[in-house]
C-alpha cells in the first residue's frame, strides 16, 4: 500500500507540469503573438473612431499631462506675480493737499466683453464639430471627448473635403490644423487655405486652429486676420475653446 501511495504522489506531482507543457504545445501560436503584441505595444483599441496602439494612446496622454502641467506652471508663475514681496512695509498712503471734492452721480455699470472673448453662438447652432486633420488619430483622445458629450464629431484630412461637408452642413465649431497633406504634397499653411476659401463663400462658422507651436508663432497673425478665433498648441486652451461654444 505504502509503494502505491508513493507512486500516486508521485504521479499527481508530475499531472500539472504535464498539463502545462501541453497547453503551451496547443496554444503556443497565439501566446507568441500576444506576447510579441504587448513587447511592442502593438495592442490595439478605438478612441475617437482611430485604431490606436498601446504606444500612440500612452504618447497622445503623455502630451496631455505636460500640456497640463506647463498650463498650471505658467498659471502659478502668474498668480506669484501678483502677490507683495514679504518683509516690506505696507505703503502709507499720502495725506490729502487739497479738501475731498464732492462725488460726481454714478452712472449704470456697462459690462464690456474682453477683447478676445468670444461671442456666444444662437441656441439653434448645430451640436457639431467639423475637424480637419491629415492625422486624425493623434487628437483621438481629444475627439472622444466631444463624442462621450454627445457632440457629432466629422473627420476630414484636407480643404477640398472640408468645403464640401461645409456645403450640406452646419457646424458650431471648425478645427483645422495649419500644415498637412494634401493631393501627394505637403501644404504647411494649408490652415490659412481653409480660412480664405471659408470667408470667400461666406461660412461664419468660427475657426480655432490647433497646430505645432512653430506654425501658430509663423501664421497665427495670418490666420487670425483672415477670421479665426484663436490660434493654439495646447490641448488645454483647445478644451476651453470648446467650453465657450458649450461643446463641453
Amino acid at each position: 500500500m505504502a509503494e502505491v501511495a508513493s507512486l500516486v504522489s508521485a504521479v499527481a506531482s508530475l499531472l500539472w507540469p504535464a498539463l502545462a507543457l501541453t497547453a503551451l504545445l496547443l496554444f503556443r501560436g497565439p501566446l507568441a503573438r500576444i506576447v510579441r503584441a504587448a513587447a511592442h505595444r502593438e495592442v490595439e483599441i478605438e478612441i475617437g473612431g482611430q485604431r490606436l496602439t498601446m504606444r500612440e494612446l500612452n504618447h497622445q496622454q503623455n502630451e496631455l499631462i505636460q500640456d497640463l502641467q506647463r498650463q498650471v506652471a505658467t498659471l502659478r508663475k502668474t498668480v506669484d506675480g501678483t502677490k507683495e514681496p514679504k518683509g516690506l512695509p505696507a505703503a502709507t498712503p499720502p495725506e490729502p493737499k487739497q479738501p475731498p471734492l464732492e462725488p460726481l452721480p454714478l452712472e449704470p455699470l456697462t459690462r464690456v466683453e474682453p477683447a478676445e472673448a468670444v461671442a456666444p453662438r444662437p441656441e439653434g447652432e448645430p451640436f457639431a464639430v467639423l475637424w480637419v486633420d491629415d492625422k486624425p488619430e493623434t487628437k483621438a483622445l481629444l475627439v472622444e471627448q466631444l463624442r462621450a458629450n454627445g457632440v457629432r464629431v466629422d473627420l476630414v484630412d484636407n480643404t477640398s473635403d472640408a468645403m464640401n461637408l461645409l456645403s450640406r452642413r452646419r457646424f458650431r465649431l471648425i478645427v483645422t490644423d495649419m500644415g498637412r497633406e494634401e493631393n501627394g504634397a505637403f501644404h504647411p499653411d494649408a490652415g490659412l487655405e481653409l480660412l480664405r476659401e471659408a470667408r470667400d463663400t461666406g461660412v461664419d462658422t468660427p475657426v480655432v486652429v490647433y497646430c505645432m507651436p512653430h506654425n501658430g508663432t509663423q501664421y497665427g497673425a495670418r490666420a487670425h486676420g483672415l477670421g479665426a478665433v484663436g490660434v493654439t498648441s495646447s490641448a488645454v486652451e483647445l478644451f476651453d475653446y470648446f467650453q465657450r461654444f458649450g461643446l463641453l
